[in-house]
C-alpha cells in the first residue's frame, strides 16, 4: 500500500499533469468505488490534488473529494485508449482531457475508495506540511496508552503516524537501532522523532518505494537508489504482528520477540 511519501508524489503528479487543462467529458466503469467524484458536474474543471498521510484530496476546481488509493489506486495518462493496457483495463474513471488525452483513475485490487470532502479527523498531523504538529501531537501525548504497546505495533497507529505503513515501520525501527519489541514509550524523545522525519524526508527525497504495483509517476525509469536505501524491508528476520502484517527486524531482537 502506497505509505506518505508515495501519496504526496501521486498528489503532485496529478497536479503537475493537468495544470494546463481541464476535464472534456468523463466515463465511470460500473466498478468505480470513488462514488463521491460521480456527484460532479466535472466539465470543463481543472485536476488538482493535495496529500495528508495516506489520505489524497483531489480538487475539481475548489470542489474537494477525498480518497485512499488503497493497495494499487493511482492516475494514469494516455495520449490514445489503450485497449491493452491493464491499467485502462481498470481505468475505473476515465477524464477525456482538453488536450485529447486521458487521465485514467485505475485500480487493480478496488480497494481504493472516496471517503468524505475533507481529512480524516482522526488521523494525526502530516510530517511534510505538519512538522511541528506533529512533534508536539506525540510529545504532548507520550504518556497516553497508546504508547505502551510495543513499538512495532504502536508505531503504526495513524492517529500519532499519518501515512506510517509496513516499509517505513521496518527502517525507521531497524535503523534506530533499539529493541523494536519494547514499548513506543521507551524510545519517544526529540532525537527519534528528528529521525522519523528524516527517514520520511529520505522516501520522498528517493522517489518513493517502486513496491509491488505503486510507480512514480515523474520517473521515467526505475532506479536502484530507493532498494539500496532499504536494510530491513524484505531482507531481515520477519514476524507477523497482531494485525496480520509481515514486519522485518533485526535477528539480534529475535530473544526479545519470544518474551512478548
Amino acid at each position: 500500500m502506497p505509505e506518505i511519501s508515495e501519496v504526496k508524489l501521486t498528489a503532485e503528479f496529478v497536479t503537475q499533469t493537468n495544470q494546463n487543462r481541464t476535464i472534456e467529458n468523463v466515463s465511470f466503469l460500473k466498478t468505480n468505488k470513488l462514488k463521491l467524484i460521480e456527484e460532479i458536474n466535472l466539465e470543463g474543471k481543472k485536476i488538482s490534488a493535495r496529500s495528508r498521510g495516506k489520505e489524497l484530496k483531489l480538487f475539481f476546481d475548489n470542489e474537494p473529494v477525498v480518497i485512499s488509493l488503497g493497495m494499487t489506486g493511482c492516475f494514469k495518462n494516455f495520449q490514445k485508449r489503450g485497449y491493452k493496457n491493464k491499467h485502462w483495463k481498470h481505468g475505473h474513471i476515465r477524464f477525456r482531457m482538453s488536450d485529447n488525452s486521458w487521465f485514467c483513475w485505475s485500480d487493480v485490487r478496488r480497494f481504493g475508495k472516496s471517503i468524505s470532502k475533507d481529512w480524516n479527523p482522526n488521523r494525526g498531523p502530516d510530517v511534510f506540511d505538519e512538522e511541528k504538529a506533529f512533534r508536539e501531537n506525540i510529545m504532548d501525548n507520550v504518556n497516553h496508552h497508546d504508547f505502551l504497546k510495543p513499538a512495532h505495533t504502536a508505531i503504526m497507529n495513524q492517529k500519532w503516524f499519518n501515512g506510517m505503513g509496513n516499509y517505513l515501520r521496518a527502517e525507521i525501527l531497524g535503523k534506530w537501532n533499539k529493541n523494536p519489541f519494547q514499548p513506543l514509550k521507551k524510545l519517544i524523545n526529540k532525537p527519534f522523532l528528528d529521525h522519523v522525519i528524516e527517514q520520511i524526508h529520505d522516501t520522498y527525497s528517493l522517489g518513493g518505494g517502486e513496491l509491488y504495483s505503486w510507480m512514480n509517476e515523474n520517473k521515467s525509469h526505475q532506479d536502484q537508489a530507493f532498494h539500496n536505501w532499504m536494510q530491513f524491508y524484505g531482507k531481515t528476520q520477519k514476524m507477523t504482528d497482531s494485525q496480520g502484517r509481515t514486519f522485518w527486524y533485526a535477528k539480534k531482537w529475535h530473544k526479545a520477540l519470544k518474551v512478548l
